[in-house]
């Protein structure tokens, strides 16, 4: 199968949500939580924030799933003191259309997207990069936040495109620096993107061996 890959900083984490990788999804999500409130805290004090955290990351990883995301890419550790607030969902779609040239879909998509649109090259393929504000109402927080959508055709696969899109949070301007730095660090996370072909997908029991117990 062709697929695609990233370079993920450290202290970022990579959660499948593709069927049939549930085992794999607790046992990484339980690693997380031990990682940011490690047992030797105490548990009464621990305890309440371990299960807010174990609750946001289900429900992440759980919206992921319905939406056919194959993943979910977001920081855990913090960085100069703060926790970055964003996730990333990484797709391949099939759309069908394998006769369709895959720049003029992206013309379209541009064209739709007006002045938050951008031609790019990823990973020697042609892309659109997409900016959106996302109102408080539909991620259900208090402040807006900013959406970036990749779009990025397939080589020599048409109708096969990667679909990235990551979600910074605000504080209430979504244009402060801080979510503007969040956003070029998410970005060049992406710009590490690398299609590969005939990929040899590892069984679950494979994956699990790889995670910590």
């Amino acid at each position: 199968m062709i697929d695609f890959e990233l370079i993920i900083p450290e202290g970022w984490v990579h959660v499948p949500t593709m069927p049939g990788l549930s085992r794999l999804r607790e046992r990484t999500i339980e690693a997380i939580v031990r990682h940011a409130l490690p047992d030797t805290l105490p548990r009464d004090k621990a305890g309440p924030w371990r299960r807010m955290l174990r609750r946001e990351l289900t429900d992440a990883t759980d919206e992921a799933e319905r939406q056919g995301a194959r993943a979910v890419v977001l920081p855990v550790q913090e960085l100069h003191g703060m926790r970055l607030p964003g996730t990333m969902l990484l797709s391949v779609l099939e759309d069908g259309e394998e006769t369709q040239n895959p720049r003029s879909v992206l013309d379209s998509i541009l064209a739709d997207a007006g002045p938050d649109g951008m031609a790019l090259e990823l990973g020697g393929c042609p892309a659109a990069r997409i900016r959106q504000i996302v109102e408080s109402g539909p991620i259900k927080r208090k402040a807006p936040a900013v959406r970036i959508s990749y779009f990025v055709a397939a080589p020599g696969a048409p109708g096969v495109w990667a679909v990235l899109t990551f979600t910074v949070l605000s504080d209430g301007d979504v244009d402060a620096a801080p979510v503007q730095a969040i956003v070029l660090l998410f970005d060049a996370v992406v710009a590490t993107l690398r299609w590969a072909d005939d990929v040899d997908v590892p069984t679950e029991d494979e994956l699990l061996a790889q995670v910590p117990q």
